[in-house]
């Protein structure tokens, strides 16, 4: 893997440096090196000068048939098209890019040095790298692990993780989905559709092309893919992670040649026995869903003794599964499934205490957006497309229990949202 560091203390014409950082993560995209891995952003004290503004700072792993030299000329070219004017080392800055390490290269040139001479000692690449990067990752010189990295830091560096989820938004090229089926049923339509969801801040696009609904018919795997590979080539290099929402192997290979970075399987990789080999010799995330029975079946009066504990029961089994097959641990997410086979009852209880989840030692993604539970809360009939108030007061549980994904619908509402949020939490 190839990771890359970016950082920015200034606002540049993009706008503050969040935003910036977002707008070159997409614009690496553009220019062929493919982001399959990106970091919260951390804000961080300057070092070693202090009389400056705070860093937002950010690590991606990418993957590129660049040399490193050619991947440095084209960073710096984006840092140039960013704005960024090179004056006195350490200066505040509109954006800053570097190779942290490519692959197990080792490269001490005068105009290149890989891995990057002071990336050990930087809280502000350690702490993002270790999000991203696998367990039994090892500094390619010192042979050091990153919590090694992390527990010699010199002293004195501040640095503060922004506990955003990042947004998931939800492309279905389906005719019967229940929320949007068939208005983004078209190949055009739908890429219109992820490209918006893009510039309204999605992080990642979810792209489905079989409804999982309740009482949805299946559909054969070529019409799936006939649905979704264009779609996904149309969004490809477009500034998002695409991922896919497939529970059949031939879509999930299909899926990662077209350019997919992430398979999101609401049957956790049960519904076809050829998903966890085909998906262990790849490097895709993967999200692993918990649902009871079928689409077809699973809300026929679902029935727990203890929903939470069956629900963390299943989700553990299925991770200890993909590890014993050779999926490591750190490329698997898990979503408890609302309102797949649950009632209205397991749905809130779930809700509540999404945290326990975090002892699964996996990230977690929350899918509530418009879901039938927030009409049966409000005891009377909402139409899909106006749930949008309580699809966010179910994000709500998500921030309050940090955790990694949401999958929504509504892509600036929830953005803007989850700003505020975050804004007064940490104020």
């Amino acid at each position: 893997m190839i990771y890359i560091t970016l950082g920015a203390n200034l606002p540049s014409e993009f706008g503050w440096p969040r935003m910036t950082l977002k707008k070159v993560v997409q614009e690496i995209d553009k220019r062929g090196i493919r982001v399959l891995y990106q970091s919260p952003i951390y804000l961080t004290a300057p070092v070693p000068v202090s009389d400056q503004p705070w860093y937002y700072n950010l690590v991606i792993g990418v993957s590129t048939d660049k040399t490193p030299v050619q991947l440095m000329q084209i960073l710096q070219t984006i840092e140039k098209y960013f704005g960024r004017i090179r004056t006195e080392r350490n200066a505040p800055r509109v954006i800053d890019l570097d190779i942290i390490a490519y692959h197990d290269v080792i490269k001490n040139d005068d105009d290149l040095q890989i891995p990057h001479p002071r990336a050990h000692e930087r809280a502000f690449v350690l702490y993002p790298l270790r999000d991203i990067a696998p367990k039994n990752w090892v500094h390619p010189v010192s042979k050091k692990t990153i919590s090694q990295l992390i527990n010699e830091l010199p002293k004195g560096q501040d640095i503060q993780k922004e506990n955003r989820p990042l947004i998931m938004g939800v492309v279905n090229v389906t005719p019967d989905s229940f929320s949007d089926g068939g208005q983004f049923y078209s190949t055009d339509t739908a890429i219109a559709h992820g490209l918006k969801l893009i510039e309204e801040g999605a992080d990642i696009l979810d792209i489905g092309g079989e409804s999982t609904r309740p009482n949805a018919l299946i559909i054969s795997s070529e019409e799936e893919q006939s649905r979704i590979i264009p779609v996904i080539k149309g969004l490809q290099n477009k500034g998002a992670l695409i991922s896919v929402d497939t529970r059949n192997a031939s879509t999930m290979r299909a899926a990662l040649n077209a350019g997919a970075g992430m398979i999101n399987d609401v049957t956790a990789l049960t519904w076809d026995k050829y998903s966890i080999n085909i998906l262990k010799d790849s490097d895709c995330r993967i999200c692993l869903m918990h649902m009871r029975g079928t689409p077809k079946t699973m809300q026929l009066n679902p029935h727990y003794n203890d929903v939470g504990k069956e629900v963390y029961d299943y989700l553990e089994t299925r991770i200890r599964m993909c590890i014993e097959a050779g999926i490591t641990q750190d490329r698997l997410i898990i979503d408890v499934g609302i309102g797949f086979g649950k009632t209205l009852g397991h749905n809130i209880s779930l809700l509540k205490n999404l945290s326990r989840f975090h002892d699964l030692g996996v990230e977690i993604l929350l899918g509530a957006s418009r879901k039938s539970f927030i009409e049966k809360i409000c005891e009377r009939p909402i139409p899909s497309s106006e749930r949008l108030a309580g699809s966010l007061a179910g994000i709500t549980a998500a921030c309050d229990a940090q955790i990694q994904y949401v999958r929504v619908h509504d892509v600036a509402e929830t953005r803007q949202f989850i700003d505020i949020y975050t804004a007064l939490s940490t104020a």
